[in-house]
């Protein structure tokens, strides 16, 4: 089997600034979105040091193996998060989601921490490969979403790994919250059905940029051939 992917960023209607970040690899079968938070200079900092090392490193070995060597990686990078905040003082918050998709074969893994999502759209059925790691809390604005995991410091990172069977003529979407809390999930099946991947991704796209869009967005499709 082989994989394509196809992906889009943007910054929104009311950013400056596009703290999303992913990287793909379709010859590796490997695929990340990460949503940085911490104010522009520190999301876009840690979202963008996740791609740039997977920009830099070669995966060898088993699947086994190759899933090992990602999670350290992670951990390097949380490391990587807990010395910088360390210089810039104990209110410094510096951190991103991640949603991490490695296709092997018919075998694959999808690793996250936070609100980034994987979906997988097979046999005319959308459903989600993660959940979301996330609680609803008051404030004064109303109901909000706080993460109860992420990739960030100061903190403990906590990654769940979730192995599982991928078949011929499955399609994932990894995408962040800019992006799905902007569309249903009828409609997003309606995307993932598109058979040409950039159209499908242009009609969830246009949707997205047709409202409000006042966050960052960012989405791969695989397609599994």
């Amino acid at each position: 089997m082989e994989c394509f992917s196809h992906s889009f960023t943007h910054p929104g209607h009311v950013r400056m600034n596009n703290e999303d970040a992913y990287f793909t690899n379709d010859s590796s079968g490997l695929w990340i979105v990460c949503d940085g938070m911490g104010g522009h200079q520190e999301g876009n900092f840690a979202s963008h040091l996740v791609t740039d090392i997977f920009e830099q490193i070669e995966l060898r070995g088993s699947f086994e193996q190759k899933i090992e060597a990602i999670s350290s990686q992670f951990y390097n990078i949380h490391r990587i998060l807990q010395k910088k905040v360390h210089k810039l003082g104990s209110n410094a918050v510096i951190g991103t989601t991640l949603v991490l998709l490695l296709i092997e074969g018919e075998q694959a893994v999808s690793i996250h921490s936070g609100d980034s999502r994987c979906y997988v759209y097979r046999n005319n059925t959308l459903s989600m490969v993660t959940q979301d790691h996330a609680r609803s809390i008051q404030s004064e604005g109303g109901e909000r979403k706080a993460l109860t995991r992420a990739l960030c410091a100061p903190g403990e990172l906590s990654l769940e790994i979730k192995k599982f069977t991928t078949y011929k003529n499955d399609v994932f979407l990894l995408c962040s919250d800019g992006f799905y809390d902007n569309l249903s999930h009828t409609f997003i099946k309606k995307g993932m059905e598109v058979d040409i991947l950039a159209n499908g991704m242009q009609l969830m796209c246009s949707k997205v940029l047709s409202g409000v869009a006042d966050d960052n967005l960012t989405a791969t499709l695989v397609s599994v051939r």
